[in-house]
C-alpha cells in the first residue's frame, strides 16, 4: 500500500509543503457549466488540510469523470451534486475537454494517490477516520493494510456498504457519537453522494470524501485497468469496455465527446467571423 513514514524532517517538509500553498489563489473553471476544482494533487490535499483545520463541515469531496459531468450538468437530475466544497477532475477525459475548449487547467487528480497522501496526511497529525461501503471482507483488507503500512493510523469506524433501515441507522448513529475528521464513503455515484447530504446531520464536522470503486481497488479485490489507461486516466472508460452492457455509460459517455467536439466547433467558428 504505502511505506511507513518515520523521519522528522520527511515529517516536517510534508507539512510544511501544504501550509505553504496559497489557498486564496486557487480557483474553479466551469467545464460544460459543472465547476472543478483547478488543482494539482497537492493542491487538493491542501485544501481538505485546511477544512479540517478549520472543523466547520462537514465538507463534501467529489471526484468528477466525463459520466458524473454529463449527468450533473444543469437542468439534469443530479445538477444539485455540483455544490460539492472540493469538485476534483479524476479524468483524462477532463483534460482532453479543457484542452479542446482552451479552458486553463492544471490536471487531474488520481483518486487513490490522492487518498494516499491524505492517509499520511491523516497519520501525522492524528486525524481520525471512518469509512463506509463495499463489502466486509473488502473493507477490512483496507483497514489492515492500511494500519499494516502506517502503524498508529486511527481508523475508528468502518463498515460494509450494504445494510438494512435498522443498520443504517446505527451507522449514522456511529458516525454522530465517534464524529471523526474524515469519512470515506465508497458506494458509487450519485449513491454516495445523495447518501451524504440526505445525512448531513449525522457526518458532524467531517470532510467527506465519495470513493466510488477506490476501497475495492485497495483491497486488492477488484480489477484494476491497465496501467497505461491509469496513468493517462482513463479507468471511466476502461469500465465502459469491461462493461459494455450498459448502455447508459456508453450514452453519457458519446454525448460527452460530442458536446465537447461541438462547443470546441462553435468556438473556432465564432473566431473566425468575429
Amino acid at each position: 500500500m504505502s511505506r511507513e513514514y518515520s523521519s522528522a524532517w520527511e515529517d516536517r517538509d510534508y507539512l510544511l509543503e501544504y501550509k505553504s500553498i496559497d489557498l486564496l489563489r486557487l480557483n474553479r473553471v466551469q467545464l460544460l457549466d459543472v465547476p472543478v476544482d483547478n488543482v494539482t494533487r497537492d493542491e487538493a490535499v491542501a485544501r481538505v488540510f485546511d477544512f479540517l483545520e478549520k472543523k466547520d463541515g462537514p465538507y463534501f469531496v467529489q471526484f468528477l469523470d466525463p459520466l458524473k459531468l454529463m449527468r450533473m450538468r444543469p437542468g439534469r437530475k443530479l445538477a444539485k451534486l455540483a455544490d460539492s466544497h472540493l469538485m476534483l477532475g479524476e479524468s483524462g477525459g477532463l483534460e482532453w475537454a479543457c484542452r479542446r475548449l482552451h479552458i486553463p487547467f492544471k490536471g487531474r487528480v488520481p483518486m487513490i494517490a490522492f487518498l494516499m497522501d491524505l492517509f499520511r496526511l491523516a497519520h501525522k497529525k492524528d486525524y481520525t477516520i471512518y469509512m463506509l461501503g463495499s463489502a466486509p471482507e473488502h473493507i477490512e483488507r483496507v483497514y489492515q493494510n492500511l494500519t499494516r503500512s502506517l502503524p498508529g493510523l486511527r481508523i475508528i469506524g468502518r463498515q460494509s456498504g450494504h445494510f438494512n433501515a435498522d443498520r443504517e441507522q446505527l451507522i449514522k448513529e456511529s458516525m454522530r457519537k465517534s464524529s471523526p475528521d474524515i469519512i470515506l464513503i465508497g458506494m458509487g455515484f450519485p449513491r454516495q453522494e445523495l447518501w451524504m447530504r440526505e445525512n448531513q446531520e449525522f457526518l458532524t464536522k467531517a470532510v467527506v470524501i465519495g470513493l466510488d470503486g477506490a476501497i475495492d481497488v485497495l483491497s486488492g479485490k477488484k480489477k484494476k485497468a491497465p496501467d497505461s489507461l491509469q496513468l493517462k486516466g482513463l479507468v471511466w472508460f476502461w469500465r465502459i469496455l469491461a462493461r459494455p452492457y450498459r448502455l447508459d455509460k456508453v450514452w453519457y459517455a458519446t454525448a460527452f465527446f460530442s458536446t465537447v467536439l461541438w462547443r470546441s466547433f462553435k468556438r473556432w467558428i465564432n473566431r473566425k467571423t468575429a
